[in-house]
């Protein structure tokens, strides 16, 4: 689980509330962590009350620690904010706690997907570019056969 808070306001043409949401990594697995977000929805309701213009901008922040032998000790931590606006119709069977609530998971989802696929692959990339699995002598020796084998082929092609 996580914690989470709602508050909301009046404004002169609607409504407008903060959604925030934290959860903490229990540090199972050699990882410590916390997923911090926050989501301010304006609402500017039209056509009667029957339909609203929604404008939600989220920021999310996550810090991770790890410390394994394979990789040594490593902290990432960063934000991402974006932005949607939609149009949303509201009734009995879609009232506004709803409409935001959907729009909502939708950018938390969005986000968390976004820092797995760049962030987290970046890093991965320049994790595995800086740090060697192999020996260096393990490396010139993989070279060496490397060029041996090249060397076989050029001379098959003569």
């Amino acid at each position: 689980g996580g914690v989470s808070s709602v508050y909301l306001w009046d404004l002169d043409h609607g409504f407008a509330g903060v959604i925030l949401i934290k959860k903490a990594g229990d540090g199972s697995k050699k990882i410590k962590g916390c997923w911090d977000s926050i989501h301010v929805v304006e609402v500017q309701e039209k056509s009667g009350g029957r339909q609203a213009h929604y404008k939600l901008t989220s920021t999310a922040m996550l810090w991770l620690q790890t410390n394994k032998a394979g990789s040594g000790m490593m902290n990432l931590g960063g934000s991402l904010t974006r932005q949607v606006e939609a149009d949303s119709a509201v009734s009995d069977a879609s009232p506004h706690i709803a409409n935001i609530g959907r729009q909502v998971e939708e950018m938390e989802n969005k986000m968390r997907n976004t820092l797995n696929d760049i962030y987290f692959g970046k890093t991965k990339d320049i994790v595995n570019a800086l740090r060697s699995v192999n020996s260096l002598a393990d490396q010139g020796k993989q070279k060496q056969m490397q060029q041996e084998l090249f060397s076989v082929l050029k001379n098959r092609q003569k």
